[in-house]
C-alpha cells in the first residue's frame, strides 16, 4: 500500500500535463500512487496520461464523463489507497521535495493536515504568490486556525497533505457544478483538524497560463464567477456558525473583504452593466451581516469602497475604483492635521475616517555586513506614503527583542540620507535612511534563541513602531556567523517574510577534515565543548526545507568524532527534477546535525579554514561547504562551474578562470539576462577540469554585430561541447569587481544563490542619469537649444531607439542612394542598434538626443516622440507609424488620454499606405497636416529588384536545404499554438520557424527560433507561408502573395476590417488544423488567391517597392 495518494484531475490541459506529471514522478518521496482522473477531456490529455501509466506503475488512469473538477477529485479519493492524500491540478507542478517535506512534518507532529507555501510559475520563473506571503511567513507546528487566524486566508486544497483517516472521519467531498471548489473544503479542514502544520517553503507551483485558455482563477469577468465566489464565501460563513465558531466570523469577513472579493471589485469600472448589478446585489447582501468593526480594520481604499457598496452608491463606487487604478503614486494622498487621507474625488463628501490611511512602517534593507565585530544594517524606513524631506522630520530608534522572553537590548541607530527607490534610475533622496550598529557582545550570556529588530520612528511628532522586515530584500548570503564567547556564535538571518533576525547557537561539533572514499564522504571533527555529543549520538542529515532524515553512526572518544555519509543517498533517486523548460533544477541542500539518544539536536559546524569539497557523482555534483551560519551543508546540484580567479584587465576585458568537479569539453561562455531575452556568448579555453574565458562587455558579438551588453543583470554559464547542456558559473567573492568606463559601469559579483552575476549600467553619464538630471535637460537645455539655428540633418527614430528597421530604415536607404547633403542621425537606446558607417548614433535621453530633437531640420519616426518635444518653425516631422494598424489607434482607442492631441500636433506629415487608410488615419489621430499617400517604405524590400537573392541568402543563413518549405510562425499576441504538436504532424520537407513576441521563452524541440533575427521582412521573403494570429503582420506578408494561415481561438473585436470576411487565408482553431493546412499549402494558396488579391488591392495598393522613393520625392527633393 503506497504511503501517499496524489490525485490529478485532467481536463483540457494537454499543453501543461507532461510537466505536471513529471513533477510528481520526480518527487524525492517515491512511495506514492498517482490517480489521474480523465474528466472527459476533449484534447489529448488522456493519451498523455496513458503514456505515463504505461511507463511507471505508480500512475493509474481513470476515465469518467465530464462532471467537473470537484467530481473528478472525489473519484480520485474513492480509488486512493494511501495513508495520505494530495491534490494536484493538471496545469500546475510540485517542487521535487514537496511530498516528503509535508509527510515528514506530519509524521513528527501527528497533525491531521500540513499546509505549505505557494509559488506562481509563468513558464519562465517562479515567484512568491502574493496571497500566500503573509500566511506562510514563518513555520508553525501543531497550530489551529482558531490560534493562527491568518490561516483563514489559506483557501486551496492543493498546497496541503491530508491524513486519509482525518479525511474519511469527516466525510470531506467537493461541491459539484460550481467554481472555487477549494474554499469550503480547505476551511473545513482547518476548522475540523485537531492540529495543522504550517510550512514556509513552497510546496506547490501554481501556474499562470500564457498559452491556451485562461484558468478559472485568471478569468474574473463573468457573472457566473461572481455567483460561485459569493456562494463559496457564504458557505464558509454558514459552516463557522454551525460549528459554534461565530466568534471567528470577523476574521473570516476581514479576509473575504480584503482578498476574496477584491478581484471582482477592481474590475467594476470595465465590466458590463449586468455584472455590476449582480455584484452590488450579492455584495450588499453579504455586507449586511458583517460587523462594523471589520470595516475599521481594512485598508483605507477597501474601507471606502465597501462603504459605498453597503450604502448602494454605484456611481460613486465606480468613480473611486477608476481613481484607484489611474491615480499616480504621488497624487494618492493628502496630509491634514498630521494625518494622511486618500485624495479621492469623494474626500469632501464622505466622513474623513473612511479615507484615513494608517501610519504603518515601510522598510527597505539595502545592506547587511560585519565591520570591526559589529553588524551594520543600512536601509530606509518611513511611515507608508510619507517622506521625511528634512533632517528634523524623523528620528529613528531600534532594539533587539528576544523571542519568547521579550528581553530588549537597545542598539545604535542613526538617520542618514538614502535613495527613495530601490535601484533604478530614480535618484531622489530623502532623510528616510537609517544605519543600525549592532554589537553582539551586548547580548552578554544570552541563551540560544532568536532576536528580531524592532524599529521605532518619531515622524513629525507621531510615534510608529514595528519589526524590521523587507520581503524584497536579498538574502545576506555572504554575511556569515561571528563568535559570541567561547562556544557560542551569532548568525544574521532574513526569514521568508524578510524579517531580520539574529540567531544565537552553541557549537559542540566542528568538522575539520573531509575526504571521499568509495562514494562515501568521511567527516572528521572535534567535540568543541562539554557535555560532548551526548549519549549514543548519530549523524542526522535532513533535506532543506524538510524531509525524512538520513541517519549515520558516529564514532567518538569524547574529543574527536568520525562519520561516513553515503553520497548516493542524497542524490535524486529518479534523476534530475527538471520538469519543463524554463523551470530550474533547484539544488537540494541537506543540513547536518548530531542527534543523541536523549533527543538533543546540535548543528554540526564547518571549520572556517577548511576548503569546500566538490564531488562529481552520477552526472551531478555534491558540494560540501560552510553556510552563512557556519553550519556544515551538503548540496546536491546539477554540475556547475566554479570561479577561483576573476579580474578586469586593461581595456575593459574580464578574465575568468575556474574549474569543474568532473572534466568537461567546453564550447563557450554564455551570458544571459535574467528574463532570457538577451543571450550572448564569449570564447572559452580549456579541457578537462579547468577553463579560462575572456569577455569584453562593451563589445560582445550579437545578431547585429559587436555591441555593448544592454543595461541589466546577467547570469553566466559554461556551455558543454557537443550538446546544449550548460553549467552555471558559481562565484562567491569577498567583494564585487567593478570596471568603469566613460559612460558605463560593469560589476561582477556573486548573487544571493552564489552564482555569478554581471550587472551592466546604461550608457548615460552621471550628469544625464536620474530624474533630476533629465528634468534639467528637458526644462533648461532643450529650450535653450531650440533657439539655435536648424541643422541640415535628419534624425531617424525607430521603435523608441531600439531598432534600425521599418519605414525609417527604408527612407534612410533611399536618401543614401540619392547622395544628399543631409547629415543622418539615428536615435539609439542603450547602444543596442548597429548602424552603417555614414549614420551617427544619438543616445536616447543623452545630451545629444535633446540637441538633435531641437535642431534637426527633419525628424522621421515610427512612434510617438517624447511628450515634451515641440516642433519648431522650419522643422519637418514625418510620422510613418509601425505598419498599417489593425486595431483601433489614436482617438479611436477608448483609453487614450488628452496628451495624444498635443503629440499629434507636433507632426507635420503622416504616412498612409493608400487611399483606404488616408481618411481613417486622419480621423483616428485627429490630424490636420499633410498626409503623404505613398505606401509603406518598410515593404519595399518585398517587391524591390533583387528580393529573390535576399530570400536565397536568408535561407542559406538559416541552413535550410534547397527544395524545403519554410513556414514562419509570427504571432503578435500571446502564443497559443502548440508548436510541438504542429511539428510532430509535419512532413520532413517542412521547417517551422518561430518569431515570438516572448523571446525569453525557449522554443520547443524541432522549431527553429528566429526571434533574434535582425530583420523580420527578410524572413518574410524567405518564408513560403506565414502562420499568425489576428495580427497586422498580414498587411506586410500579403504583399508577397504567399499563403497566410490564421490561428485564431477567439474572434477579435474592435478591428478596422471585417476579419472574418476579409482575412486573406483560412481561420484555424488548434494545432491539428494548422498542421493540416501546412501539409497542403498548395491547396490553401489556390483557394484563397482571390481573397488575397482583393486584400492587397484594398489595403496595400501602393506597396510596389517604390514607397520610400515617393516619400523622398515629396519631403527631401
Amino acid at each position: 500500500m503506497p504511503r501517499i495518494s496524489v490525485i490529478v484531475p485532467i481536463y483540457d490541459v494537454e499543453l501543461y500535463l507532461p510537466a505536471c506529471l513529471e513533477s510528481v514522478s520526480a518527487q524525492t518521496w517515491e512511495d506514492i500512487e498517482v490517480l489521474m482522473v480523465d474528466d472527459g477531456s476533449p484534447d489529448s490529455s488522456a493519451e498523455i496520461a496513458r503514456g505515463f501509466a504505461e511507463r511507471d506503475g505508480r500512475f493509474r488512469l481513470i476515465h469518467q464523463g465530464n462532471l467537473g473538477l470537484g467530481a473528478a477529485r472525489d473519484t480520485g479519493v474513492r480509488h486512493a489507497t494511501g495513508d495520505f492524500l494530495a491534490f494536484l491540478d493538471g496545469d500546475d507542478l510540485l517542487p521535487p521535495y514537496a511530498l516528503e517535506y509535508m509527510l515528514a512534518s506530519l509524521l513528527e507532529s501527528g497533525s491531521d493536515l500540513a499546509t505549505g507555501n505557494v509559488g506562481r510559475y509563468d513558464g519562465r520563473r517562479v515567484r512568491q504568490s502574493a496571497m500566500h506571503r503573509v500566511v506562510f511567513s514563518g513555520p508553525a507546528a501543531t497550530t489551529h486556525v482558531t490560534r493562527t487566524g491568518v490561516l483563514m486566508r489559506d483557501r486551496q486544497v492543493t498546497n496541503k497533505l491530508w491524513r486519509r483517516s482525518f479525511w474519511d472521519a469527516h466525510g470531506f467531498s467537493f461541491p459539484r457544478g460550481v467554481l472555487y471548489e477549494d474554499m469550503l473544503v480547505a476551511l473545513r479542514g482547518h476548522v475540523l483538524a485537531g492540529s495543522v502544520d504550517v510550512l514556509p517553503a513552497q510546496v506547490y507551483l501554481w501556474r499562470e497560463r500564457t498559452a491556451g485558455s485562461r484558468s478559472i482563477t485568471q478569468d474574473k469577468t463573468r457573472v457566473r464567477h461572481l455567483d460561485d465566489r459569493f456562494s463559496a464565501v457564504r458557505s464558509v460563513r454558514e459552516f463557522l456558525v454551525a460549528e459554534g465558531l461565530a466568534a471567528h466570523l470577523p476574521a473570516w469577513d476581514h479576509a473575504v473583504l480584503d482578498s476574496d472579493l477584491t478581484n471582482f471589485l477592481d474590475v467594476l469600472d470595465e465590466a458590463p452593466e449586468d455584472y455590476r448589478r449582480r455584484f452590488l446585489e450579492l455584495a450588499g447582501g453579504y455586507l449586511d451581516g458583517v460587523s462594523p468593526a471589520v470595516f475599521d480594520g481594512l485598508p483605507a481604499i477597501r474601507r471606502l469602497e465597501w462603504h459605498l457598496v453597503r450604502h448602494r452608491r454605484p456611481a460613486d463606487l465606480l468613480e473611486v475604483v477608476t481613481w484607484d487604478r489611474r491615480a499616480a503614486s504621488g497624487d494618492r494622498l493628502v496630509r491634514r492635521l498630521g494625518r494622511s487621507y486618500l485624495a479621492t474625488p469623494l474626500l469632501e463628501r464622505l466622513p474623513a475616517a473612511l479615507s484615513r490611511v494608517g501610519d504603518t512602517l515601510h522598510h527597505r534593507i539595502d545592506e547587511i555586513g560585519w565591520r570591526d565585530g559589529r553588524l551594520i544594517v543600512e536601509g530606509r524606513t518611513t511611515p507608508r506614503h510619507l517622506r521625511p524631506t528634512r533632517r528634523f522630520h524623523q528620528q529613528v530608534f531600534a532594539s533587539l527583542v528576544q523571542e519568547g522572553t521579550g528581553r530588549r537590548v537597545r542598539v545604535g541607530a542613526s538617520v542618514r540620507r538614502a535613495k527613495v527607490s530601490r535601484g533604478g534610475h530614480d535618484d531622489r533622496e530623502d532623510w528616510g535612511g537609517f544605519r543600525l550598529t549592532i554589537d553582539p557582545r551586548r547580548l552578554g550570556t544570552a541563551d540560544e534563541g532568536l532576536w528580531h529588530v524592532e524599529m521605532r520612528l518619531i515622524h513629525r511628532g507621531t510615534l510608529v513602531r514595528g519589526p524590521l522586515a523587507d520581503p524584497g530584500a536579498g538574502r545576506p548570503a555572504q554575511v556569515g556567523a561571528r563568535p559570541l564567547g567561547r562556544d557560542r556564535y551569532v548568525v544574521p538571518l532574513l526569514t521568508e517574510a524578510g524579517l531580520l533576525t539574529l540567531r544565537i547557537e552553541s557549537e559542540r561539533a566542528r568538522v575539520v577534515r573531509q575526504s571521499l572514499w568509495g562514494g562515501r564522504l568521511r567527516l572528521e571533527g572535534k567535540v568543541v565543548t562539554a557535555p560532548g555529543l551526548g549519549p549514543e549520538p548519530v549523524l542526522r542529515v535532513t533535506r532543506r526545507p524538510g524531509g525524512v532524515p538520513l541517519l549515520y553512526p558516529i564514532r567518538t572518544d569524547g574529543r574527536v568524532f568520525t562519520a561516513d555519509v553515503d553520497l548516493r543517498d542524497v542524490l535524486p533517486a529518479r534523476g534530475a527534477a527538471v520538469t519543463e523548460r524554463g523551470l530550474p533544477d533547484p539544488p537540494a541542500e541537506w543540513r547536518v546535525e548530531v542527534r543523541s539518544a536523549d533527543g538533543v539536536v546540535t548543528p554540526v559546524t564547518f571549520a572556517e579554514d577548511l576548503p569546500e569539497g566538490r564531488h562529481g557523482l552520477a552526472g551531478r555534483e555534491i558540494v560540501v561547504f560552510r553556510d552563512p551560519s557556519g553550519g556544515l551543508v551538503l548540496r546536491d546540484q546539477p554540475a556547475a562551474a566554479f570561479v577561483d580567479l576573476a579580474e578586469w584587465l586593461p581595456g575593459g576585458e574580464l578574465l575568468i578562470e575556474g574549474g569543474f568537479a568532473e572534466p568537461y569539453e567546453t564550447d563557450a561562455l554564455v551570458i544571459r539576462s535574467r528574463d532570457g531575452r538577451v543571450e550572448r556568448t564569449a570564447p572559452i579555453e580549456g579541457t578537462g577540469a579547468r577553463f579560462r574565458a575572456r569577455l569584453t562587455p562593451e563589445a560582445v558579438g550579437s545578431p547585429l554585430g559587436r555591441l555593448p551588453l544592454p543595461r541589466g543583470r546577467y547570469g553566466l554559464a559554461v556551455r558543454v561541447q557537443g550538446s546544449d547542456r550548460e553549467l552555471p558559473v558559481e562565484f562567491r567573492p569577498d567583494f564585487a569587481l567593478v570596471h568603469e568606463t566613460a559612460r558605463r559601469t560593469f560589476t561582477l559579483d556573486g548573487g544571493a544563490t552564489g552564482h555569478a552575476v554581471l550587472v551592466v549600467s546604461g550608457d548615460l553619464s552621471g550628469d544625464e542619469r536620474g530624474v533630476r538630471a533629465q528634468r534639467a535637460l528637458r526644462k533648461e537645455a532643450y529650450p535653450a537649444l531650440r533657439d539655435k539655428p536648424l541643422w541640415p540633418a535628419v534624425l531617424f527614430d525607430c521603435d523608441d531607439g531600439t531598432a534600425f528597421s521599418d519605414s525609417p530604415r527604408a527612407i534612410y536607404q533611399e536618401l543614401a542612394r540619392r547622395d544628399t547633403d543631409l547629415t543622418v542621425l539615428w536615435n539609439v537606446h542603450d547602444g543596442q542598434v548597429a548602424l552603417p558607417g555614414d549614420v551617427e548614433a544619438v543616445r536616447t535621453h543623452g545630451r545629444e538626443y535633446y540637441e538633435a530633437l531641437a535642431r534637426c531640420r527633419y525628424v522621421v519616426t515610427n512612434d510617438h516622440l517624447p511628450p515634451w518635444f515641440e516642433r519648431r518653425a522650419g522643422q519637418t516631422v514625418l510620422q510613418t507609424w509601425h505598419g498599417s494598424p489593425l486595431e483601433k489607434v489614436g482617438h479611436d482607442e477608448a483609453a487614450r488620454h488628452g496628451r495624444l492631441s498635443r503629440q499629434v500636433g507636433q507632426w507635420s506629415h503622416l504616412l498612409s499606405a493608400g487611399p483606404w487608410w488616408t481618411s481613417l488615419l486622419r480621423e483616428a489621430f485627429g490630424f490636420h497636416g499633410e498626409i503623404v499617400e505613398a505606401g509603406l517604405p518598410r515593404n519595399d524590400v518585398l517587391r524591390a529588384p533583387g528580393h529573390e537573392a535576399v530570400a536565397a541568402r536568408v535561407r542559406r543563413r538559416l541552413g535550410v536545404p534547397d527544395g524545403w518549405r519554410l513556414v514562419l510562425y509570427a504571432p503578435e499576441g500571446e502564443e497559443t499554438l502548440d508548436l510541438e504538436r504542429v511539428v510532430a504532424a509535419l512532413r520532413d520537407d517542412r521547417v517551422l520557424l518561430a518569431r515570438r513576441a516572448d523571446a525569453g521563452r525557449p522554443a520547443p524541440a524541432g522549431v527553429l527560433d528566429v526571434s533574434a533575427f535582425p530583420d523580420g521582412h527578410e524572413l518574410y521573403l524567405a518564408a513560403d507561408a506565414l502562420v499568425t494570429d489576428c495580427s497586422r503582420v498580414m498587411f506586410d506578408f500579403a504583399v508577397t502573395g504567399r499563403p497566410i494561415l490564421f490561428h485564431v481561438d477567439v474572434p477579435r473585436t474592435g478591428l478596422y476590417l471585417d476579419f472574418q470576411a476579409e482575412a486573406p487565408g483560412p481561420l484555424l482553431r488548434g494545432a491539428d488544423e494548422v498542421a493540416e493546412a501546412i501539409r497542403n499549402l498548395g491547396e490553401v494558396a489556390e483557394k484563397y488567391a482571390g481573397l488575397g488579391d482583393a486584400f492587397v488591392a484594398r489595403y496595400c495598393p501602393l506597396d510596389d517597392g517604390r514607397a520610400a522613393a515617393r516619400v523622398a520625392d515629396r519631403l527631401f527633393a
